[in-house]
């Protein structure tokens, strides 16, 4: 690949994000209109912006790197993400749109009536979504480095354009630069695949899954597909696009899209990492299994289109992130700060900070999947259980939350420190159950005590 190519192709590119998400910020008014773009987002952008969010460096870089270890049944990795997005189409989406919240951690206060448990849980959800730009950062170093660019000024001028626009424009410029980045990546994938497809003759060798192939990543099954489809239901980034739809059809409507699209564009990367184990093809240390095998197979221009798309699917993740790390902090938190300056003007300096300290921390992580599904398992294994119930129940239990949150939080940890034989991430969320089912029992029980000393005092 020429790397002229791929640089002059990178950065025209990163100008026009720039100027889509530069339009898109014009007239922005209020923290309403920042974070959730008005509440007015429509089908066709509202698709593109949940496609955008979840196709990200896990799902691209990560899968490849996995396909080539494993084969196809690393599909059940992208697999969790799109039926995450299918369950929100399901009906939760709907019932997410229908609360009158900025954020998943908002729930807390309307439905157990408590600030504590929204501090809580947006902790929880900063903790878990920025270990996830961590990861995408991390992912992009990693393939920038397996490309031949190893630039510590080119890595920040191209993290420097993304913060600008996204801290500019909040969700607006987001969701405008999602819909041009979910589009090119899209497109770029699928005809690099259908061209590798109908004129590489080693396409022809590559053999279904087995049996025994899905035997081999049994341990991995569990956070691979379970996790990240629980998560959806969480996730304070797909909250928040829940949340920003014109209406909760429409949130239904293009979730269901979206989970669709992104199994189509997810078997892509599966597809070349299994194809160069086929092949035997030799992957440097530290390099991208996926550009190993489209450098192998296609040609120059290609392969520097490609790198550009997986660039393009990183950013459109990471730029969602940032946007709903800052819409936790700015709203489930009274920071004095923001009372005494320029809402928007600070809100915009917190954007830009998340950022920054997500860049120094990528140096300290590597395995970008690992990172992902820990990400995952986390805030699952805490709220899942509460965000659930509180979908269907319009007041909850406060005792009966936090315990399951502190039920949650200690299967996590336990069951890294003392490995069981059963699916640590399924036990995490049974123990959280037991937690919630704990508090319904003791409130249960102390009511019906009153309820015999009222009778007592009567007689």
């Amino acid at each position: 690949m020429n790397i002229s190519i791929f640089v002059c192709l990178l950065f025209a590119l990163q100008f026009i994000y720039w100027l889509v998400g530069r339009r898109a910020s014009k007239n922005l008014i209020g923290n309403e209109d920042y974070f959730l773009a008005g509440k007015s987002v429509r089908l066709f952008p509202l698709m593109m912006t949940f496609l955008a969010t979840q196709v990200g460096g896990g799902v691209i870089l990560g899968a490849a790197d996995e396909a080539y270890m494993f084969g196809w049944p690393v599909l059940l990795y992208p697999l969790g993400a799109a039926l995450g997005l299918i369950l929100l189409g399901a009906g939760i989406g709907r019932k997410l749109a229908g609360f009158n919240v900025s954020t998943v951690a908002e729930i807390f206060e309307v439905v157990y009536r408590s600030v504590m448990l929204r501090k809580v849980a947006s902790i929880l959800s900063v903790i878990s979504l920025f270990m996830i730009l961590v990861a995408q950062i991390i992912a992009s170093n990693k393939f920038l480095v397996s490309m031949g660019i190893n630039n510590t000024s080119l890595f920040i001028a191209f993290w420097a354009i993304v913060i600008i626009y996204t801290a500019q424009g909040g969700l607006k410029a987001v969701i405008s630069t999602d819909l041009v980045q979910a589009a090119f990546f899209s497109t770029v994938f699928l005809a690099c695949f259908g061209f590798v497809l109908y004129t590489n003759p080693a396409v022809q060798s590559l053999q279904l899954p087995q049996l025994e192939h899905f035997e081999n990543v049994s341990s991995k099954l569990c956070g691979w597909l379970l996790m990240p489809l629980l998560f959806m239901v969480i996730e304070q980034d797909m909250g928040q696009r829940c949340f920003a739809g014109a209406s909760p059809r429409i949130v239904s409507r293009a979730a269901l899209l979206a989970g669709i699209v992104t199994m189509v564009v997810c078997i892509v990367p599966v597809f070349f990492g299994s194809l160069a184990n086929n092949i035997g093809l030799e992957v440097p240390a530290g390099g991208s299994v996926l550009m190993a095998a489209i450098a192998k197979t296609t040609n120059p221009w290609i392969t520097a289109l490609v790198g550009c798309a997986v660039l393009a699917a990183i950013i459109s993740t990471a730029t969602s992130l940032i946007n709903a790390i800052s819409s936790n902090i700015s709203s489930d938190f009274k920071l004095p700060i923001l009372q005494r300056a320029s809402t928007m003007r600070m809100v915009q300096g917190i954007t830009c900070i998340i950022s920054i300290a997500a860049i120094f921390f990528a140096f300290y992580f590597d395995n970008v999947v690992d990172l992902l599904i820990q990400s995952y398992e986390l805030s699952v294994s805490c709220l899942f259980v509460p965000i659930f119930i509180a979908l269907f129940k319009k007041r909850g239990n406060f005792l009966a939350a936090i315990l399951s949150i502190l039920f949650g939080s200690i299967g996590f940890l336990l069951f890294r420190v003392h490995p069981i034989a059963f699916p640590k991430e399924i036990a995490s969320i049974l123990l959280s159950f037991l937690g919630y089912g704990c508090g319904e029992l003791i409130i249960l029980y102390q009511t019906g005590r009153l309820n015999k000393n009222a009778e007592g005092n009567n007689v």
